[in-house]
């Protein structure tokens, strides 16, 4: 019996509340090392320098299937696999079912990648906030809601009787090559979503797209103004917005790791000249993977000592500048100057 089979009994079983623990245990773990593979592609830097590994996250995401009632029953599986679905998948191909299985867990990860998100990139909602605010009292959109998104509309006015063309959320990619190329990075949100509202008017272009994907779009575009600051030697004929525009972005994942053993190194020098203590490396290890996060996410939020009270909320001002800030400051500058000649050593290649 094919495997998606197998696992289709294993559910009818514990919906049926005729199981047995180990049961219980084979399908939880048949159901995480579907949603892993997906995992890795998905999750992001944040979540990496967060410490949440692939399996993490899948339990949490399976974990929210398995919730027990008063009755010691399923409801949430109840309701995704009754009787009358699994008799259907019974009688199909194995992978209608796979298909059907997969959707499920996808949809429950992206709710698992939004509130991991919110905790661990604060700024996100921030962002999403500043902006609803923002697009509520602009003239040039409007908002609306559509089953569980909050979408956000602009149609130009067309003087010349021309139908425009709309861009959904499936065309995310072209609206983010719109903003590139209209160079709205660096700006503020209000002026970003003006600017914005101007080059869909000249491109006679309409959009409808979830808010949430507008804050990713905003992100992206702070991330690229960013790094081409910070490489302010690039040359003009190879800009980041090509066909190796991907291929860049899976090289600064495994320059980020690089970085942080490079800092993790330089610290540990720090310990052993004893100028910090071995609990004081972590805190400023956690310091610079905040701030590296912020650089990508459109840029530095706060002052460095701010940085690193988070982690060390007893430090005063005084204990700052009197040692710790050297040192904080060193280790920045040579994050920066770590970036900028591995983009410079990209762009010659």
């Amino acid at each position: 019996m094919a495997q998606e089979k197998k696992l289709l009994l294993k559910l009818l079983c514990v919906i049926n509340n005729n199981y047995q623990e180990k049961d219980l245990e084979e399908l939880i773990l048949a159901l995480i090392n579907l949603i892993v593979p997906v995992i890795r592609r998905r999750s992001g830097l944040h979540f990496k320098l967060a410490n949440y590994e692939p399996r993490d996250i899948a339990l949490l995401t399976i974990s929210s299937l398995f919730v027990k009632n008063k009755q010691g029953r399923f409801p949430v599986l109840e309701k995704l696999f009754n009787w009358k679905i699994v008799e259907k998948f019974l009688s199909v191909r194995e992978t209608d079912f796979q298909r059907y299985l997969k959707s499920i867990l996808t949809r429950r990860l992206k709710q698992t990648f939004y509130y991991l998100s919110c905790e661990v990139r604060p700024e996100r909602a921030k962002i999403k906030r500043e902006m609803v605010y923002t697009l509520k009292k602009s003239a040039e959109y409007r908002l609306a809601k559509n089953k569980d998104k909050l979408l956000v509309i602009n149609i130009p006015e067309n003087g010349q009787g021309q139908p425009s063309e709309k861009l959904t959320e499936v065309q995310a990619d072209q609206l983010l090559a719109i903003c590139l190329d209209s160079g709205l990075g660096g700006l503020q949100v209000p002026k970003f979503f003006k600017k914005l509202a101007e080059s869909l008017q000249k491109e006679n272009i309409q959009i409808e797209v979830p808010v949430q994907q507008l804050v990713e779009i905003y992100i992206e575009t702070q991330k690229h103004y960013l790094l081409a600051e910070v490489s302010s030697s690039l040359r003009p004929e190879k800009q980041l917005l090509t066909s190796g525009f991907s291929d860049f972005y899976k090289n600064l994942s495994i320059w980020l790791k690089e970085l942080r053993e490079k800092n993790d190194s330089l610290l540990l020098k720090y310990v052993q000249k004893n100028k910090i203590e071995a609990k004081e490396k972590e805190i400023y290890l956690k310091t610079l993977d905040e701030l590296i996060i912020d650089w990508q996410d459109g840029g530095q939020e706060k002052s460095l000592f701010d940085y690193l009270q988070k982690y060390q909320p007893e430090l005063s001002p005084e204990e700052y500048r009197n040692g710790k800030r050297k040192i904080l400051e060193y280790l920045v500058k040579n994050s920066r100057n770590f970036l900028k000649n591995k983009l410079d050593s990209w762009q010659r290649l």
